[in-house]
């Protein structure tokens, strides 16, 4: 209430004022008569009465940054009982000088008391930017310089921007996380960056969302209050040793400058008053471009000592395991081999691990899933290695352990994880036949399996006399007839193939349904006489089976990305997919945990049925 009764108190006395004022009305502009190619400066047109209807210059051969930016001020004097009123409203524009010479800056226009005012002119020269701008004539500034003087002295204490780095000497590998942070104690707008530092000898990963939502605190830097914020957050893994740089980040925004200028009144009553926002207008927006200092990251590496000789250069704290889907196969049935490696670190640069397979399995590149996450603390998770191998030929085969080295950044010590090695039985299955097979992940190694290799034979050669004449012969038109022929009968033997393929393809898919409950049944024995193994072995045969027969997949082709695909391919649903892909996960989950309940059994066989009898359903509508 005492704020609206001083505010009624004050209207009722600017209106007596304003008729004892008999100060003539003045609007004139001020600015720097001298200035260098790309320096910023400041025009103000200052007008001594209420005005409306600003009409500001087009400001030719110069660039208009921010503006018209208007503030004002207000003086009150009581003497002997009357008060006196001084008002002044300003519109300024901060400037930039682009080209060389001498320009005239017209005119501004404005309406008060009733009436249309003009402002002076303003004559600006603009200097190289290798020759020193002199002060005005007369060694006197014009008005307004020294107000825009000390709001550039103050734009970095206003606002700037840090880059920290939470290590400066790493070892090769090691994560180093660099935080850019703005500081401010003023209002900013329009944040935008212009340049992104660069990491040359460095492998980086960003740690922020872009679309979050800045979360802010409070500093004290030198005794003053800033509010401050993380802008951008990079963790990085040097890749080289020595002294790296990381040069300065670079941002523009636009800022709320409070503008220095003499005080109003000395009276505290009023000075209270009017600090009030409502009243408060004595600021303008400048446009910034701020930048970080730059980086020094000084690598070390990694000791020598101890270092294992399969080390690849991992870097970080990690475990690993392993898990296999089945150890006694028939040949040419397809083995899921994982190898899950965990941990925090440079993990997303580990491409690869040392598995040495049988040289008569058939094996294919890893399939690599990754799970990284990526937050204020680094970079961590896991990395997959999926391999599928199919065994060949029967026998008793055997999967070396795999040793995986790494530098542990607690113990500063090399630290080594080894995975079981597993027994493989092959049986021989009924598909096997001789011929050529392919070994080795890359499968460039190639073995020949039946017989040795056939000497070239040497055919006897026949010598015509050169006065027989091959053209019109009949031999001529023999041979041009040979090829349609040829031709003819490739394309016959080729629609013969294609038939009986159909016809085979046919024939699976109508026995996909009957091989399934065959191997149910099977499971169903297992689970009566408590058999966990058999009875998870069976399930698994006859959902892949099924799903194989139907489709007409060869089993090394058979996948979860494959099945998914053809059975959404045939309209079913996805509730029905998503159940089959459900059964083989706990099928798959339950071969690698043993100690099942039977209730467990009995569950995932009812599972089992009624997922192959949905996707019956579905593929006969």
């Amino acid at each position: 209430m005492l704020k609206n009764l001083v505010f009624t108190v004050f209207m009722i006395l600017a209106a007596v004022s304003r008729c004892h004022a008999a100060e003539d009305i003045q609007f004139r502009a001020s600015a720097r008569s001298q200035v260098t190619v790309g320096e910023r400066f400041q025009v103000v047109y200052t007008l001594n009465a209420q005005g409306k209807d600003f009409q500001g210059p087009s400001f030719e051969n110069f660039r208009v940054l921010t503006g018209p930016n208007v503030s004002s001020s207000q003086s009150y004097q009581i003497i002997n009982g009357k008060m006196s009123q001084s008002l002044n409203i300003t519109y300024s524009y901060i400037i930039q000088a682009t080209t060389e010479g001498t320009f005239e800056i017209d005119p501004a226009t404005i309406h008060a008391d009733g009436k249309q005012h003009q402002s002076n002119k303003l004559k600006i020269k603009v200097l190289k930017s290798s020759s020193p701008s002199p002060q005005s004539s007369g060694g006197q500034r014009p008005a307004g310089e020294q107000e825009d003087s000390r709001s550039h002295e103050g734009k970095k204490e206003n606002v700037f921007i840090k880059a920290y780095a939470d290590k400066r000497t790493p070892y090769l590998g090691e994560q180093v996380i660099i935080t850019y942070k703005i500081y401010t104690n003023t209002q900013i707008s329009q944040v935008s960056i212009d340049k992104l530092s660069s990491f040359r000898g460095f492998w980086s990963k960003n740690l922020m969302d872009p679309d979050r939502k800045m979360e802010q605190k409070r500093a004290f830097i030198d005794g003053e209050e800033y509010v401050t914020a993380d802008i951008r957050k990079i963790a990085l893994f040097p890749q080289k040793t020595g002294k790296l740089s990381i040069e300065p980040m670079e941002l523009t925004c636009v800022a709320q400058i409070r503008k220095e200028g003499t005080r109003r009144t000395r009276d505290p009553f009023f000075d209270s008053f009017f600090d009030d926002p409502f009243f408060n207008n004595r600021y303008q927006n400048v446009e910034l471009k701020l930048a970080s200092d730059p980086l020094t990251i000084d690598v070390r590496p990694l000791p020598e000592e101890g270092k294992p000789a399969g080390f690849s250069g991992a870097v970080g704290s990690f475990s690993l395991r392993s898990g296999i889907d089945q150890t006694e196969v028939k040949t040419n049935e397809p083995i899921t081999l994982k190898y899950v490696l965990s941990g925090s670190g440079n993990i997303e640069l580990i491409s690869h691990l040392d598995v040495s397979f049988p040289p008569d399995f058939e094996t294919y590149e890893p399939k690599i899933i990754n799970d990284i996450r990526a937050n204020a603390s680094g970079v961590s998770g896991t990395r997959t290695f999926e391999y599928l191998i199919i065994p060949r030929t029967p026998g008793n085969f055997t999967i070396r352990p795999v040793n995986f080295s790494f530098f542990d950044l607690a113990s500063k010590t090399y630290k080594t994880l080894t995975t079981p090695g597993y027994s493989i039985k092959v049986e021989k299955g009924a598909d096997l036949s001789g011929g050529m097979i392919y070994s080795g992940v890359s499968q460039a190694d190639i073995q020949y399996i039946g017989s040795d290799i056939r000497h070239i034979k040497h055919l006897p050669f026949h010598v015509f006399h050169g006065h027989h004449m091959l053209f019109a012969s009949r031999i001529y038109y023999i041979l041009l007839a040979v090829p349609p022929v040829i031709f003819l009968l490739f394309l016959l033997i080729w629609r013969r193939q294609i038939r009986q393929k159909q016809d085979a393809a046919r024939q699976r898919n109508k026995k996909a349904t009957r091989i399934a409950r065959k191997n149910l049944k099977k499971a169903k024995a297992y689970l009566k006489s408590g058999n966990e193994k058999e009875f998870f072995l069976e399930i698994s045969r006859s959902l892949w089976g099924y799903l194989g027969d139907k489709f007409n997949i060869p089993p090394a082709n058979l996948s979860t990305d494959n099945i998914r695909q053809k059975l959404l391919d045939r309209n079913v649903s996805e509730s029905t997919v998503k159940a089959f892909m459900e059964t083989l996960d706990h099928t798959e989950y339950a071969r690698f945990a043993p100690g099942e309940s039977t209730s467990r059994m009995n569950e995932l066989y009812r599972e089992a049925i009624q997922t192959i009898t949905s996707i019956e359903k579905e593929l006969k509508k």
